[in-house]
């Protein structure tokens, strides 16, 4: 059966249609694809900020913990802030 010029015409026209259609799908899909790449990025960072101050959550509850627990503690966090004991005599050393 011979193929006349109609149907190839007819053939070739489907394809560049279809084509066509994927290509405008593909052009309006890259918009969404670039910004579900940047939100991806933001959750990871987001991500790492959480593990973050997790970390600095159970510090701080540690710190907490030892205030009420150990003396010695509170007293060395109170010479880094300079504080003294009533009637102590402090000499202070600054540096240049």
């Amino acid at each position: 059966m011979k193929e006349t010029l109609a149907d190839k015409v007819t053939r070739y026209v489907t394809l560049v249609l279809v084509l066509g259609v994927i290509g405008v799908g593909l052009l309006f899909m890259w918009p969404t694809y670039l910004q579900n790449q940047s939100l991806r990025r933001q959750d990871a960072e987001l991500s790492e900020r959480i593990v973050r101050k997790h970390a600095e959550i159970a510090e701080l509850e540690e710190n907490r913990r030892r205030f009420k627990a150990d003396p010695e503690f509170v007293e060395q966090i109170a010479r880094q802030n300079r504080r003294v004991f009533p009637g102590e005599l402090v000499f202070i050393f600054e540096r240049e």
